[in-house]
């Protein structure tokens, strides 16, 4: 049997398909154990690269700019639109045979609109007009905080994205909860996320720059570590009914240090493909924790990771945390390779 396969059969962890084609969102519900759809700002970007979807989105991008659409930014938002309205309609099935517990799909808007309050909710009430089952991600911003706040407070359906603290966490679940009061009615449950993979990602490359010595056996267990640390959290959390945690992959050991605890995790189709042929065994990890040492050693030699798990450090706010500022680049570079795609087809549409 695959390894995701008895994940699925064996614990409470799913996966999330992250930025995936239709064809691969199909291929993924026939393999399962892909419950949930995750896209960000990368997302035209790939719809832009792959064979399967370059054809269609140059087609959609030119109807949106025969349409009068005068802004890039709105075409580039709307062709992640359209591409993610058929993972919804894949997914819907799941959705309603679920209680719309699974079959979700979440989208990510514009990263550099992302302290931008107003932008935020405007556009969230446009992507949920997509489908039934959209979930609009908000980012690790004070404003975005904020909004999804707001969304919550109106029975929509929020996701707390970019996440590189326990801080951070925290902040997200106290806005859910108070825009749920606000409702007063059943809303669907937030998800957390806490970016394993890009956190490592991210103190992997700030190793590398400041030169420092750390071993590569206890760096790796960094992004691990707070996931970790999040989910003992969880666990105690007389309000976990209300929530789960979401975590990122770079590397299996993302997903085998994590999995058998009641929390997802969000990868590329290819990478639960990697997982199913190297056939790994399913050993419950999620609370085996670091070392002391192991815990001192992150804390003394990266600062962000201090600030990340002990909520506390050199920055003020968990917004300004250098490894969501990391992050939030890599959204907007892949925004923008998309953004200078649908501004080449207007040029040339003259």
């Amino acid at each position: 049997m695959q390894y995701s396969k008895r994940l699925e059969q064996e614990t409470k962890t799913r996966f999330w398909l992250n930025n995936p084609t239709p064809g691969e969102a199909e291929r993924a519900l026939a393999l399962g154990n892909s419950v949930n759809v995750a896209s960000n700002a990368n997302y035209v970007k790939r719809m832009l690269s792959e064979e399967e979807t370059r054809q269609e989105a140059i087609r959609i991008i030119d109807e949106k700019i025969d349409q009068g659409i005068a802004d890039d930014h709105l075409v580039t938002a709307m062709t992640a639109q359209h591409f993610l309205g058929k993972c919804a309609e894949l997914f819907r099935p799941l959705y309603e045979s679920s209680d719309q517990e699974e079959g979700w799909i979440a989208i990510q808007g514009n990263p550099f609109y992302d302290t931008d309050y107003d932008f935020m909710v405007e556009e969230a009430e446009r992507f949920y007009t997509t489908a039934s089952n959209i979930r609009v991600k908000f980012p690790a911003t004070m404003e975005a905080v904020s909004a999804l706040r707001t969304m919550t407070s109106k029975g929509k359906a929020v996701l707390a994205t970019c996440g590189f603290s326990v801080s951070y966490a925290k902040a997200a679940v106290e806005a859910y909860e108070e825009g749920k009061r606000v409702y007063g009615g059943r809303v669907p449950r937030l998800y957390v996320t806490s970016l394993a993979g890009p956190f490592d990602e991210y103190l992997g490359k700030y190793v590398n720059t400041h030169k420092l010595e750390i071993s590569e056996e206890v760096l790796a267990q960094a992004g691990c570590c707070l996931s970790k640390k999040l989910y003992a959290m969880y666990e105690k959390d007389e309000r976990k009914e209300d929530y789960r945690l979401l975590s990122g992959c770079r590397f299996p050991y993302h997903c085998t240090e994590l999995a058998a605890g009641d929390i997802h995790i969000v990868a590329n189709y290819d990478f639960i493909e990697k997982l199913n042929e190297l056939d790994l065994p399913v050993t419950d990890r999620i609370r085996a924790m670091a070392g002391e040492e192991t815990i001192k050693e992150l804390c003394e030699k990266l600062p962000a990771f201090a600030f990340a798990y002990h909520e506390k450090g050199d920055y003020l706010h968990w917004s300004m945390q250098p490894s969501a500022q990391y992050f939030r680049n890599y959204l907007r570079n892949g925004w923008n390779a998309a953004l200078g795609i649908v501004k080449e087809r207007r040029i040339l549409k003259r």
